[in-house]
């Protein structure tokens, strides 16, 4: 009864990490650049909203996911416009993203409290009471191993390719960048909109697997814990999972 126990919250700690670790995967991705998103809660919960609101609407399971990346993204791209385009100060324009997400996620939600979602990202394999780690593992669903590829490919490309490199290098030193001949705007804007698309596929997560139905506030702080473990993990994408893991059990 005891390992059932602990197997049970293994795999709660799994899913709520999940959440957690791929908003702040993108969030390290944007601040790689040199651009602060204070933003994340807001596009956490676009993401969630429209993925959910597709689902309802078009009982299209993979439809449902790309909409809630791309709006989450798009989201972002106001962000990237103030801070990058218009060089206005990141910590009020995030914190404008979080009050505007949040407030016009409840509002396209509002006649989607309490529907019942028809269909939902379902683990690979169901199993009630899993009762060891290989279980525990199976009853995880593709968007879990979707992070875990995310993690790698990320870790990757901003140490072994140009693009990585090209963004480490703008957000240290950005007029060390320029006068290499660096498009600085361009790197910066990408990078927020790839932190948006991360944060939707999180939002994605929460209502069409983690909780399955919409209800307003219901990212309820995760996008700020995000934005702590991109500081508690040293923004590597490696500690950055440690440290999703570790929250995620607490």
């Amino acid at each position: 009864m005891a390992d059932v126990q602990l197997m049970g919250l293994l795999n709660a700690t799994l899913q709520a990490a999940t959440l957690l670790f791929i908003a702040a995967l993108g969030e390290l991705i944007t601040e790689k650049s040199g651009i602060l998103n204070l933003g994340v809660e807001g596009m956490i919960s676009i993401g969630a909203v429209t993925g959910f609101m597709t689902a309802i609407n078009t009982e299209n399971l993979f439809l449902s996911i790309i909409v809630g990346v791309l709006s989450a993204s798009i989201f972002s791209s106001i962000h990237a416009f103030v801070t990058v385009i218009l060089k206005q100060d990141q910590t009020v324009s995030g914190l404008i993203l979080t009050i505007l997400g949040l407030a016009l996620s409840s509002l396209l939600g509002k006649k989607y409290v309490g529907k019942k979602l028809m269909v939902k990202i379902e683990s690979i394999s169901d199993i009630t009471e899993p009762s060891n780690v290989f279980e525990v593992l199976l009853n995880q669903n593709f968007i879990f191993y979707l992070a875990i590829l995310l993690m790698i490919t990320t870790s990757f490309v901003l140490k072994k390719t140009m693009f990585g490199r090209r963004i480490e290098a703008v957000g240290e030193d950005s007029r060390a960048s320029d006068s290499m001949g660096l498009k600085i705007n361009k790197t910066q804007f990408i990078g927020t909109c790839i932190g948006g698309a991360f944060a939707g596929l999180s939002g994605v997560y929460l209502t069409l697997s983690y909780v399955p139905f919409w209800t307003d506030n219901m990212t309820a702080g995760r996008g700020w814990i995000c934005l702590a473990l991109v500081i508690f993990g040293g923004w590597k994408p490696y500690r950055t999972a440690i440290g999703a893991v570790l929250f995620g059990f607490l």
